[in-house]
């Protein structure tokens, strides 16, 4: 049976009349006193409201059943329960469940998933394609509505987190009922060990309890967060939320085209993520990854905010394995990017690493011009060139590491360069990023933490040597990132790959608290942000 051909009815049990209510069709069916609004008119004299309650419907067979409003009676029997319990917030719901409006004792009805009538299909079946025609403004409206209250409402940690927060807020934690079973859970637990049998019995029921309060701490947690109305915070309140650090908000909030930029690099993840969806897999390099993020972490040099961007230099869109990429540098030439960080020949001097070998990004299988003297000592000049420095007057030793099977191939001088050190690259950023480096504000001021990002990048513009005797082209010693970049050259790619860092630090993270196993998301990435402004601000990177 096609899931078009299914409908929703709503059914009062027999004690009520036993009147079959429907079809219904729609997103949603609503019950209430008021017949302009509702579907289902019910007297106001028996105390419902004028909209009470509605039954959403979010998929052939996906149901959710919400109040209208916080103070609507609303009491739902899962299954064959015999006793039901009261719906504060959405809450999903099966054929062969049941509801009662107001109390326990008032209108009840049936949820039934049932095929549409006969005629209604038959209807439907003559009218062919003509419907596909049918494209309206108001169909668009209702299927974004439809998409919009499903990802909202269906989402399991969310609902798990309202119900929690309506829990405590409206007093039904001092209910009687649950007091006195907390009495006895606890009088259960401290009489434990009177008995082999008896113990076992208590060791599994405090084993439940403490269980049950470890996660109603966390989601009342995520509750307060909700209470502090996460779901109106602008851009840079979530990311300084996301990424726990508020002096990076203040700096997006002060620098209107990093922000702009930020936000772009956050809604194209958002809607295309799977380019670093090799971060959620079981592979050598996410290993490498997470080793990487341990290290920045274990650094008494660096400030919490850099500490917690500098590992996703290393979160690159490609899948490759070892230590080589293709990395698109400042003037927009395809280079070789080594080790694990990706850096440049050219970046890697001018940051101050002493041991880098030239190298050279050639389109195709190049291992034929690796063998070749001339042809190889060429290749690798240019690289030489555009770094600033002299054209080697020999022919240098080297191989050629292929990065695509006969797609791409990068030819470079043999040795043991810095850029595979991590001990090395890890130096060279406590020497030239940490917390006390001349030159940078001050990490508190939240402008220093994203200058410090910005210089590692600003060491790939030509003549911009921050290791050398010469002072650099650029200075971040004031003022935001993108007015230090306004006039340079490559100075717009600088602020660019900044802000695609900045994305992916938060929205990475966030798929795996939203989407994956957290356990081992947690073990890549340390430090994971709630699940509540992940998911504001995922909703609203995928629809602004």
């Amino acid at each position: 049976m096609a899931g078009e051909d299914i409908a929703l009815y709503l059914t009062l049990t027999p004690e009520f009349g036993g009147t079959r209510f429907g079809p219904f069709e729609g997103i949603e069916c609503r019950l209430g006193s008021n017949k302009d609004r509702c579907h289902i008119t019910i007297p106001e004299g028996l105390g419902v409201q004028k909209e009470h309650c509605k039954v959403l419907r979010q998929g052939p067979a996906n149901l959710i059943l919400t109040p209208s409003e916080r103070s609507a009676g609303l009491y739902l029997w899962k299954g064959e329960a015999r006793s039901p319990v009261q719906v504060s917030t959405p809450t999903a719901v099966r054929p062969g469940d049941s509801f009662a409006l107001v109390t326990p004792d008032g209108p009840r009805f049936m949820i039934e998933l049932a095929k549409l009538p006969d005629e209604v299909i038959a209807k439907r079946s003559n009218k062919g394609r003509k419907n596909a025609r049918g494209l309206s403004a108001e169909k668009f409206a209702n299927e974004g509505r439809r998409m919009a209250l499903a990802r909202l409402f269906t989402i399991g940690p969310l609902q798990i987190l309202s119900r929690a927060y309506y829990f405590v807020i409206s007093g039904s934690i001092w209910q009687p009922r649950y007091i006195i079973t907390g009495v006895i859970m606890a009088s259960g637990y401290l009489m434990a060990g009177m008995g082999s049998c008896a113990a076992l019995k208590f060791k599994s029921d405090a084993f439940t309890a403490t269980k049950k309060a470890d996660t109603c701490t966390e989601n009342l947690a995520y509750a307060n967060n909700m209470g502090g109305s996460v779901e109106n915070f602008q851009f840079d309140q979530l990311a300084a939320t996301i990424l726990g650090v508020p002096e990076i908000g203040a700096a997006l909030k002060k620098d209107d085209q990093l922000l702009g930029k930020v936000k772009e690099e956050a809604k194209s993840i958002a809607s295309n993520p799977d380019p670093y969806s090799w971060m959620f897999e079981d592979t050598n390099r996410v290993e490498d990854f997470a080793r990487w993020r341990e290290r920045v972490e274990k650094s008494d040099s660096l400030d919490l905010g850099t500490k917690r961007l500098l590992p996703y230099l290393a979160a690159s869109k490609s899948r490759l394995q070892g230590d080589w990429d293709r990395v698109l540098d400042s003037k927009q030439v395809e280079q070789c990017g080594r080790g694990p960080v990706r850096l440049t020949y050219r970046q890697a001097r001018n940051l101050g690493l002493t041991a880098v070998y030239l190298d050279a990004y050639v389109q195709g299988d190049a291992t034929v011009e690796a063998n070749d003297d001339t042809t190889r000592t060429k290749l690798l000049a240019r690289t030489a060139e555009a770094a600033g420095e002299p054209s080697p007057t020999s022919d240098i030793a080297s191989t050629a590491e292929i990065l695509r099977q006969g797609a791409a191939t990068c030819v470079y001088g043999t040795g043991d360069d810095d850029r595979e050190d991590e001990n090395k690259v890890m130096s060279m950023f406590n020497d030239q990023i940490g917390r006390s480096v001349d030159g940078l504000q001050n990490p508190e001021d939240g402008q220093g933490i994203v200058a410090r990002l910005a210089k590692v990048f600003s060491a790939d513009i030509p003549g911009n040597n921050w290791a050398g005797s010469r002072p650099p082209t650029l200075s971040f010693s004031k003022g935001t990132v993108a007015g230090a970049l306004k006039d340079a050259q490559g100075g717009d790619w600088v602020l660019q790959r900044t802000a695609e860092i900045i994305a992916r630090a938060m929205m990475i993270p966030c798929d795996g608290v939203l989407n994956r196993d957290k356990k081992k998301v947690e073990a890549t990435f340390g430090h994971l942000p709630d699940a509540v402004p992940c998911l504001v601000l995922n909703y609203r990177m995928s629809h602004e």
